[in-house]
């Protein structure tokens, strides 16, 4: 019985650590960017996911950004015009 929670603790880690290397692209970098990419709307706090997306972005004027390449200043645009960051401004 020992034997068998050994090795399932054992696969448990090993299958932890594949992913967390997965994710975190085998760098200190990357697993800091999996952890400040996260969205926390609607799993932690009640939020708009939409509207923390398009703060997080760093949008903050007029022009083409390649993260929204569908207006040219995101938040006033409708939904039907801007399906990432549209409709957020009343």
């Amino acid at each position: 019985m020992r034997r068998v929670k050994r090795t399932w603790l054992m696969n448990a880690s090993l299958v932890a650590g594949g992913v967390t290397f997965q994710l975190g692209a085998c760098s200190p970098e990357g697993l800091v960017n999996l952890v400040t990419g996260l969205n926390p709307c609607n799993s932690i706090l009640n939020c708009d996911p939409q509207a923390f997306a398009f703060i997080a972005s760093d949008i903050d004027g007029p022009g083409f950004y390649e993260e929204d390449p569908f207006c040219s200043f995101p938040p006033f645009c409708t939904t039907a015009q801007d399906p990432i960051f549209g409709g957020l401004a009343p």
